[in-house]
Formats: structure tokens, C-alpha cells, sequence
């Protein structure tokens, strides 16, 4: 009952899913269509629908479910399943930037019902804008008025205890001004511009850097949203979702478990 679909990745197009082991018969891996309900009203978008469904996987619940809560999640796919996600990505962004009327464009997931999730299966949006969407602008103006806000940013975290990894031009850490106790940033402070422009190995490390986190958050309600473009450095921000506001009319506010999740983060990616 979807949307046509734009287009689609098949077990052949990506031999090692491992999936194709309890999805027998399965014609696709992620696929693309139209959301039926546009983020972005059409009339602002040349009279195109630029709101978009990516799922990422054909099977609805977790290698031997116990129960119809056991959803199959981002987290449980694998680093390379997630790299042709946002390959998928890409490839739909060259579609909607095709349109003269877009001149932005999000990818937003939401898992699991805190979030804000509609659908159980996991899903990504990704939608096109005429303008800057209003926590990008947030960001560009931030950076405008300071224009050293990301080496000072990362300079905090690591003076504080809240970096998670630093390597291959990537950098993660837990974010001190992220709204929930359990935000986190993945960060490419030299790359200023689309995930189009990436080189295909670049934006290899770049899935790979977000999908750790993704990984270490597992099936709990999680959102992140990539963003691009308006001069900022390509970054993504993950919440988990299974906490209480932490961020209280803007003021700085950190959770006194913090330093000890990022350790345990910490472990856990070592033992990945």
C-alpha cells in the first residue's frame, strides 16, 4: 500500500546482507518511496513532494524474537548494511537536489515510540527543503557570530572527559548541550560540505563512526539526524530517547552519570 517506489537495493546489489539467511525469497534490501505525508508543503518545493521513506530492511522483528516487542533495529544491520544505507541516501539526495526549488536536505531517523516513531519497521526520512530547516539555520547563525564554534566545541569535550573516538578525520563525543542526558556528535571538522561531495571511502568512515554509537544504543528509542551544506561541517547528532530533558532553557546541564557512560561507551566500542 506505498507509494510507488523510486528505487530500491537488492540482495544482489549487496551479497553480503545478512539478512538473505532468515528472509528467504526477499526482492529487496532498502527501498524508496514518497512519504505520503509531505514535511515540506509541495507549493514551496516546485510542486514536488521532496518528503521520502528510505527502510532499511525488509524484516520487521530481530533474529529469534521472543515476543512482538523483540523490532528488528538500525543497530542490529551491521557497519555494512548501514554504509549502503546512506549510499542509498545519496544517491536519493542527487534526485531531490535535481530540483531547483531544493537547496537543503536532512536525513532524520526516528526508533521506537518515545521518539516519535509512527511505524515499527525501521525507517529513515529524508527531505528536501527550499531553505535551511530551522535547527540547521540555529547552527549557521551560531557559527556565524562564532565563527571558531567547532574547535571550541571539541576542545571543551576533550578538556571535560567527553570524547569518545578521535580517528580518520572523524571525531564522537558526548555533547554537553545536547537536549537529552544522552546525546551524542559525530563530527567531520575539516569537510564543509554535502554527503554528494564525500569520496566514497570518506563517507564509508563516516557511517562507520555513526553506526558504532547507533550499535551501542541497540533497540532503545533513539533519533539522530545528519546535518549538511550552509557551510557547516558535515555531523550528525544521536539522542537516545529513554531519558528525561536535561537541557532546561538552555542552560548547561550535565548529568552526574555522564563521564561514566562515556566510559563504559568507551569499553564497549574496544570491545566491538
Amino acid at each position: 500500500m506505498a507509494p510507488p517506489e523510486l528505487m530500491r537495493v537488492t540482495p544482489a546489489d549487496f551479497p553480503q546482507w545478512p539478512g538473505r539467511h532468515h528472509s528467504e525469497g526477499a526482492s529487496w534490501v532498502i527501498r524508496v518511496f514518497n512519504n505520503l505525508f509531505p514535511r515540506i508543503p509541495e507549493s514551496l518545493t516546485g510542486g514536488r513532494n521532496e518528503s521520502y521513506i528510505v527502510v532499511e530492511d525488509p524484516r520487521h522483528f530481530s533474529e529469534h524474537p521472543r515476543s512482538i516487542n523483540d523490532l528488528m533495529c538500525t543497530g542490529a544491520m551491521g557497519e555494512e548494511h548501514f554504509v549502503h544505507l546512506l549510499l542509498t541516501d545519496v544517491a536519493l539526495m542527487r534526485r531531490v537536489l535535481d530540483n531547483p526549488a531544493v537547496h537543503s536536505v536532512v536525513i532524520r531517523k526516528n526508533q521506537g515510540r518515545e521518539s516519535g516513531a509512527s511505524q515499527p519497521h525501521p525507517h529513515q526520512q529524508v527531505i528536501g527543503s527550499p531553505q535551511p530547516l530551522p535547527a540547521i539555520d540555529a547552527e549557521v547563525r551560531a557559527e556565524r557570530e562564532n565563527p571558531r564554534l567547532w574547535p571550541e566545541l571539541v576542545e571543551i569535550v576533550e578538556r571535560a572527559g567527553l570524547l569518545i573516538e578521535r580517528h580518520d578525520g572523524m571525531i564522537s563525543y558526548a555533547s554537553p548541550i545536547g537536549a537529552f542526558p544522552r546525546s551524542y556528535d559525530v563530527v567531520m571538522p575539516q569537510f564543509r560540505g554535502l554527503l554528494t561531495d564525500l569520496p566514497p571511502e570518506e563517507l564509508r568512515k563516516f557511517a562507520h563512526a555513526m553506526f558504532r554509537l547507533v550499535r551501542i544504543l541497540g533497540p532503545l528509542p533513539l533519533d539522530y539526524e545528519v546535518h549538511q551544506g550552509a557551510g557547516l561541517p558535515l555531523h550528525a547528532h544521536i539522542n537516545g530517547r529513554l531519558y528525561p530533558y536535561s537541557n532546561v532553557a538552555g542552560t548547561l546541564n550535565l548529568p552526574s552519570q555522564l563521564m561514566h557512560n562515556v566510559a563504559a561507551l568507551r569499553k564497549a566500542l574496544a570491545r566491538n
